[in-house]
């Protein structure tokens, strides 16, 4: 992929884990979460665009939405399991207030440098990163002169945006990303 071609990434939308912490937990879009997604392909398309390939990762909140507008576009899908989005570990399914309750301290402590205090068996940060880079590099090489979109994670997402910028890995965090939200990097 040169550095001309634009990668399309879309995130999920609203699920009905609400604002859980749901990681790698397999949770399922809300009606709201359909119509956000489809809105932002949609406004996309509507300009006489479209892609050659969608790729996707492996949970449903990004992969059924995949499957189903490639089938109604005629599109090929790719589900690849290494976009799967950050695996929380101990924070898994809880929200903010649980974790603040059940783990005090803890989540100050990752937002503030999400690089040396990671929740309890969860993913490294170093280890999400270099996950998403090899992802990002087979999709370069497989993929060459293909105007392709990513259907993933705001952690994804955010950690692409900052890697783009050539921000430090735990400046990911700077990064807002609204569900729903379709935005372009150039190919890293």
């Amino acid at each position: 992929m040169s550095t001309k071609q634009r990668l399309h990434l879309l995130r999920h939308g609203q699920t009905t884990a609400g604002k859980a912490y749901i990681g790698s937990t397999d949770v399922a879009l809300t009606d709201l979460g359909w119509q956000q997604m489809r809105h932002s392909v949609e406004q996309y398309m509507a300009s006489g665009e479209t892609w050659d390939l969608v790729l996707s990762s492996p949970l449903q909140r990004c992969a059924t939405f995949a499957r189903e507008f490639c089938a109604e576009q005629g599109l090929a899908v790719q589900i690849l399991a290494d976009l799967a989005e950050y695996h929380f570990g101990d924070w898994e399914a809880k929200t903010a207030l649980q974790v603040m309750e059940q783990f005090p301290n803890a989540l100050e402590a990752f937002w503030s440098d999400p690089e040396n205090n990671p929740p309890a068996n969860a993913e490294s940060l170093m280890g999400f990163s270099q996950r998403i880079d090899a992802v990002v590099e087979q999709i370069k090489q497989q993929h060459t002169g293909k105007k392709i979109l990513v259907i993933c994670h705001g952690g994804v997402m955010r950690y692409l945006l900052s890697a783009q910028q050539n921000q430090p890995l735990s400046a990911m965090l700077n990064y807002p990303v609204d569900h729903g939200e379709l935005l372009s990097i150039n190919g890293l």
